[in-house]
């Protein structure tokens, strides 16, 4: 935990150099390669660390449940109880009721609606080219590995980007989206407002979550909705990371 911790304060360090890059027209280009990558290792490495840090209190409060509930017959074991305990963990795994093809395509449908709506600023929205979205790529995280596949990426002028990733797991279930945004100026980016938007709606979630994080002193918010568990964090004045899993 602490070598994480570490490595996310050098990662965010990298970040706020990148930034003051971004500033000067000679360094502006290596500051914007520089900066997305550097965020999105740190704001994982946050996530990782969160995550830990919750397994290990839950873990904890059942050791307390379980010896209270012990009584003083020992119950049998046999490695057909092994198998089962392993196969219900594997099965808590839930994945979305959706497939990503499903998903592009009410994507679209919202962005477009969205576009028809003359109240809302639509700089930097456009629809999702499926004969763009990545390949697979293995990646490794606390919990084990998981396969992500890039679906849309946008940046602007003004240094704003956009991204989102589709999780899978060993078994290439789609059980994840993954959003992170970053604005030179501010957190809050347009291209990453508007993108972010347009998911929120395709799946009848309340974007009043994300208000409310960046309204909230609080540097990460988890909310259920629906059929979804939403994680949200930030670091304040530079980025967003949003993941959503089915509950």
């Amino acid at each position: 935990m602490i070598i994480l911790g570490i490595i996310a304060t050098l990662a965010t360090f990298v970040f706020i150099t990148a930034l003051f890059f971004i500033f000067f027209e000679k360094t502006r280009k290596i500051g914007i390669q520089i900066a997305p990558i550097s965020l999105v290792l740190a704001l994982s490495l946050f996530f990782i660390m969160g995550t830990l840090n919750r397994e290990s209190h839950k873990s904890k409060t059942e050791d307390v449940t379980a010896s209270t509930e012990s009584t003083t017959e020992e119950p049998m074991y046999s490695e057909d109880d092994e198998d089962s305990d392993v196969q219900s963990v594997e099965d808590n795994q839930k994945e979305f009721n959706f497939s990503l093809e499903e998903f592009v395509q009410t994507f679209n449908e919202v962005a477009r609606d969205i576009e028809s709506n003359k109240d809302i600023d639509t700089t930097g929205l456009s629809r999702i080219n499926k004969d763009n979205i990545g390949d697979f790529n293995l990646n490794e995280t606390s919990d084990g590995t998981v396969y992500t596949r890039e679906i849309k990426k946008e940046t602007d002028d003004s240094g704003g980007t956009f991204t989102l990733e589709a999780w899978y797991d060993d078994d290439q279930k789609f059980y994840g989206l993954h959003i992170s945004t970053f604005g030179s100026d501010n957190m809050a980016s347009q291209i990453g407002l508007i993108n972010t938007l347009v998911v929120f709606h395709s799946l009848g979630i309340d974007i009043k979550h994300v208000n409310d994080l960046l309204k909230s002193e609080q540097n990460t918010l988890e909310v259920l909705d629906g059929d979804y568990l939403v994680t949200l964090a930030k670091i304040p004045t530079m980025s967003l990371i949003i993941n959503i899993e089915p509950k």
